[in-house]
């Protein structure tokens, strides 16, 4: 799921085509690390009962329902064995028009700076969600078609159609209500997101070498003490935690797509001890560095 590394730097999609689909159906339990980055994204809950975090804020959610995840909100999941779910991930430019017209003015200007919110949650309740669901799920299965598409017209007829499909579940949106205007909501504590980011971003960028209590303090102008209590209450984990999350699903990467020696991995990212490495990634994946990289190619 390379689609959970925070400040995301890996690309959704490509830059013709800067959207992607990401699915999950195992029977593994996961948990998705706090991140956020530039893009929309629309999640799609299809069986099971979720845990999501969104700007430090704990939800539990119950399948089937979908979620709306704006650019640069701080965003963590857990999923339980069996769950299934799915997610848009593309930049909201896309939609943009060249001509300005009412639409730009009324929905995708404001959409794209803010002024305008999607909603977080449409549950099965919600008038809106059947409409909603068929749509996601038209884009969902072009999605599909486009990835194994080779002839650059239907590519191209494809992408059209997607973006028709994306233009239609926001006219359903606005149909029913639920794009909000942010002057009239509760007010976040954007400060305190802020410096989780920072945080987040600087272990992201620098997972690979030993990261200090003081710097990461530091960024945010912070003691120690109460740091680790700030970072542990916002974020469900202590700062050790989170630094040895980060590095073993860059070693999980690197697993899958190459065939580099596993002392290796376990040094580029951050760990010096090969035997604990070894062992936190058996905890957090259920299974060994080495039966991981099979289990993964023999699935390619």
């Amino acid at each position: 799921m390379d689609k959970y590394d925070l400040k995301e730097n890996a690309r959704h999609g490509t830059v013709s085509f800067p959207m992607a689909l990401y699915e999950w159906n195992n029977d593994s339990q996961w948990r998705v690390i706090p991140h956020w980055h530039e893009e929309t994204e629309i999640v799609c809950f299809k069986k099971g009962t979720f845990k999501v975090w969104l700007n430090t804020k704990e939800h539990t959610i119950k399948a089937p329902a979908m979620m709306c995840i704006h650019a640069g909100e701080i965003h963590s999941m857990l999923f339980e064995p069996g769950v299934v779910e799915s997610a848009i991930v593309f930049n909201l430019n896309i939609l943009s028009f060249e001509h300005y017209d009412a639409i730009q003015a009324k929905m995708i200007g404001p959409l794209l700076d803010g002024r305008l919110k999607m909603p977080l949650f449409i549950e099965s309740s919600n008038g809106a969600f059947e409409e909603t669901k068929i749509l996601y799920e038209k884009t969902e299965q072009k999605m599909k078609e486009m990835e194994t598409c080779k002839e650059e017209r239907k590519k191209n007829v494809l992408y059209l159609q997607i973006k028709a499909l994306l233009f239609e579940m926001f006219a359903c949106f606005y149909q029913y209500g639920l794009l909000s205007d942010t002057n009239a909501l509760p007010k976040s504590d954007d400060y305190q997101i802020a410096n989780l980011k920072k945080v987040i971003s600087y272990i992201n960028e620098n997972y690979a070498k030993k990261i200090c209590l003081k710097e990461l303090a530091g960024l945010v102008n912070m003691n120690e003490q109460y740091f680790c209590r700030y970072f542990k209450k916002n974020v469900q984990k202590t700062i050790t935690e989170y630094i040895n999350d980060v590095r073993i699903e860059k070693a999980a990467m690197r697993l899958a797509e190459s065939d580099e020696k596993i002392i290796m991995i376990a040094q580029d990212v951050g760990f010096e001890n090969i035997g604990y490495f070894i062992r936190r990634f058996k905890k957090e994946k259920g299974v060994t560095p080495s039966e991981y990289r099979r289990t993964v190619k023999k699935s390619k």
